[in-house]
This record gives C-alpha cells, sequence and structure tokens, in this order.
C-alpha cells in the first residue's frame, strides 16, 4: 500500500502556465494535485500517527493533564485540519506537547504554522497562583490580598470575580425563586419537604436535612448578617429580582464590600495600555512589586543596593520609578519625547499629576499614560534582566523600546488618522 501511495504522489507531471500559454514538464516528488481524492485519506494517516504519539503522554507519570481533561486522560481533540492540544499550564506537560508536534514535522516535513496558533492559559488561576498561590516547589510570599484582587478595577483591584461571592448570589438567587415562584414542581417539592408552614427566610436547617438545604440556610443566614438583617436583604433582593428576571450580577456587586474609587484606576487601565503594563503599573501604584527593600525587609536578601545606578542608593519602588539615575533618564527622555508641559522625577508627585491633570480622555492625555505604563513595565523588566539575566541595555536602547511599545499600541488601534501622523512625527 505504501508502494501505490508513492507512486500516486511521485509519478505525476506538472505543466507551468505563463501568460496563459502552457510549458514544460516537472515531475512531481511531494505533496498531491488540488482535488486529489487521495489527499484525506493520506491526511488521516499522518493525523493517526500525531494522534497515537500524543496518546503516549498518558504513560507519563510526569505529565500533568488539564484538570478538565484527567479523568478521561484527554490530550488532544482534532477536527478537519484544527488541532487542540490539551494540559496543565507546568513547563514540562507544555514541553512535553510541543516535543511531540516537533517529532511529527520532522517524521512528516508538515510544520504548523506559528502564525495561526494560539495558546490559552487559565487566566483566573494563572493570576491567583501568582498573586497569592503556591507552587509544586514552595509557598509563594502573597503580593496582594486576594479580597482586593477581587475588587472592581475602578476600587483598586483587578476585577477578578470571586468564586465565593458569586456562587452566595446564585445561592440567594435559588431562594429568591423558593420565595417568589410556588408554580414550579421542584419548588412545590421544595416547599412540601422542607418549608411547609415556614417561609424559606425564617425556617432553620435540622439535623436530618439534607447536605445542600443546610448550606443554603448557611448562605441566607451570611448574607443577612452582611446586610444588617433579613429585612434589608429581602429589599436587595427585590431590586435585583424585578420585571421577573433576577440579576444575578446586580446582586454579585451589591453583595461586595463597600469602597471608594481609587484615583489613579484612568492612569494604570487606560484602554490603549498593554495588559502586562498596567498589570505591573497596578502592582507599582500598590507598592507590591517585590523590590530589594521589601526582600530585605522579610529577611530574603542582605544587599538592597540598586542594580540600575550602580549600587548607589537602596532599591524600592520610589527610587525604581524614576529617582534613580538610569530611571530618570529613559523618563526624562520619554518626557522630551511627548513634549511633557510639566516634567518630575519624583513618584508621588507623577502620580499626582497624571490623576489630576491628564483625567481626560483625549488621544495626547491616553499617550502619556501609555508612556507612563510602559516606562514602568519595562524599566521593572530591566532591573529584572540585569539581576536574573546579566543582561544590561542602555538607555537609549530602553527609550527606544518603550517609543516602540507606543507606536505599536497606537498603530494597530483604531485612532483618527490626524493623530496618527502626530505620533508618527515626534
Amino acid at each position: 500500500m505504501i508502494n501505490w501511495i508513492m507512486s500516486c504522489i511521485s509519478s505525476p507531471k506538472y505543466s507551468i502556465s505563463i501568460n496563459g500559454s502552457i510549458h514544460g514538464y516537472f515531475k512531481g516528488e511531494r505533496g498531491l494535485r488540488q482535488g486529489d481524492p487521495l489527499s484525506p485519506y493520506l491526511f488521516i494517516l499522518g493525523m493517526e500517527y500525531l494522534s497515537r504519539d500524543l496518546d503516549m503522554l498518558k504513560n507519563d507519570k510526569l505529565f500533568k493533564f488539564h484538570p478538565r481533561c484527567g479523568k478521561f486522560k484527554i490530550t488532544h481533540l482534532i477536527f478537519a485540519d484544527d488541532l487542540l492540544l490539551f494540559s496543565r499550564g507546568d513547563i514540562y506537560s507544555v514541553g512535553k506537547l510541543h516535543q511531540c508536534i516537533r517529532n511529527f514535522s520532522y517524521i512528516s516535513g508538515l510544520e504548523a504554522n506559528a502564525s495561526k496558533c494560539s495558546i490559552f492559559f487559565g487566566g483566573v488561576q494563572l493570576c491567583r497562583d501568582f498573586l497569592w498561590g503556591k507552587s509544586s516547589q514552595s509557598s509563594k510570599m502573597p503580593l496582594v490580598a486576594w479580597n482586593n484582587v477581587c475588587m472592581d478595577r475602578k476600587k483598586g483591584g483587578l476585577g477578578v470575580y470571586s468564586a465565593t461571592s458569586w456562587n452566595l448570589a446564585a445561592t440567594l438567587k435559588i431562594l429568591w425563586q423558593i420565595h417568589s415562584n410556588k408554580e414550579s414542581l421542584w419548588i412545590k417539592w421544595v416547599h412540601g419537604t422542607y418549608l411547609r408552614r415556614n417561609d424559606i427566610w425564617n425556617v432553620t436547617a435540622k439535623n436530618s436535612d439534607s447536605w445542600m438545604w443546610k448550606q443554603m440556610i448557611k448562605a441566607r443566614d451570611r448574607a443577612a448578617l452582611s446586610c444588617g438583617g433579613i429585612n434589608n436583604l429581602l429589599q436587595l433582593l427585590n431590586v435585583c429580582g424585578r420585571n421577573t428576571k433576577f440579576h444575578i450580577s446586580a446582586l454579585y456587586h451589591d453583595l461586595l464590600p463597600v469602597t471608594q474609587q481609587v484615583p489613579w484606576h484612568y492612569t494604570v487601565w487606560d484602554q490603549l495600555s498593554y495588559p502586562k503594563h498596567s498589570f505591573i503599573s497596578w502592582l507599582a501604584v500598590l507598592n507590591k512589586l517585590l523590590t530589594k527593600d521589601r526582600l530585605m525587609k522579610r529577611g530574603l536578601i542582605i544587599d538592597g543596593s540598586c542594580c540600575l545606578c550602580s549600587g548607589a542608593e537602596l532599591e524600592n519602588r520610589n527610587h525604581l520609578f524614576f529617582s534613580c539615575k538610569f530611571s530618570s533618564e529613559v523618563w526624562n527622555g520619554i518626557m522630551s519625547w511627548l513634549q511633557f508641559t510639566w516634567r518630575s522625577c519624583e513618584w508621588d508627585h507623577i502620580l499626582e499629576w497624571f490623576c489630576t491633570k491628564l483625567r481626560g480622555k483625549g488621544f495626547k492625555q491616553g499617550i502619556r499614560r501609555i508612556a507612563f505604563t510602559a516606562a514602568i513595565y519595562n524599566i521593572w523588566t530591566e532591573r529584572n534582566l540585569r539581576i536574573f539575566q546579566q543582561e544590561i541595555r542602555t538607555v537609549t536602547q530602553l527609550i527606544k523600546r518603550i517609543k516602540m511599545d507606543i507606536l505599536s499600541a497606537v498603530l494597530n488601534s483604531q485612532v483618527q488618522e490626524k493623530f496618527r501622523h502626530w505620533l508618527q512625527s515626534l
């Protein structure tokens, strides 16, 4: 059968059409003519080899399945010429998947098109692990309290949904349905089994009741306590359950702690800013980056000198952004490029200026906010490269990198042509 297949591949001859005329023949060495009925069969044979290679990963005890795929030991799904690969996001497991693809490419001659490939991570879990969680080897230093992470961005958080608060809101929705909709069969069963002559807001759980019912009653009591009583809770549920449709998202936000908006959220979370720039800037504003002064306080390091200015001063947030000689040259270079009329290299002054004078929605205000977050991110990256990889970039190189980040963000966004020309003319 292999000989038949190779004959079908190698025996055809092709001609080339030049200016409407057919010229010459050349022998085919690999591949099939478009529309050849043998093509899907060869594709299936090739994918079968790849599929079996991926299936062998289940015998590797170090390979970790995706949390949702471990029960059935799923490593991949293939539909036509689309391939989905699944694993936990650790280096070893992802590396094994990549190794299978490389082996397949080497044997078959088929290369994956990197520009058409995408990687999706469990963003919330990665964020939680980075800020608050543990690695497989050791406990991690918590950077920001998880309750603060779950706050809205305008209130100083990341806007990550709290599973605990959402679960409480979902439970209250069920309790509201039991209270307001007595026509449904399952609600009639609940009334006949658990409520009888009581109502859902005053009934107490019995020892003989199911575990689920006890948890629902506990959730009711917890919500009533946080709202200041059962009457206040009912008023809140009435607002969220008006017009026959219960708005669980509105209830979720109402259950979150009441806090004031922070003045810097427009500065950090500008719509044109790169998410990674905004994230590092968010940590910087909260003073939660692991600068050397914080590491020294925890007893993790002894030397706290700044690596950007040859160890002249202690590295802390305010020194790094932008009192340090190196970072101040970078920041001054960016301010000159963008024609800042007001200049400072003092962290508190800069942040106050952005929060009070640059709150507008104009294009130039937005560009300056992007420059601020891009400078923080790139200076923090430079600091880490010097410490962990002994790589050094000059002030000029870093300014160029920041400019490229800003230009890429703008030129790949939908902005007016006059603003593009203004930025390119600088």
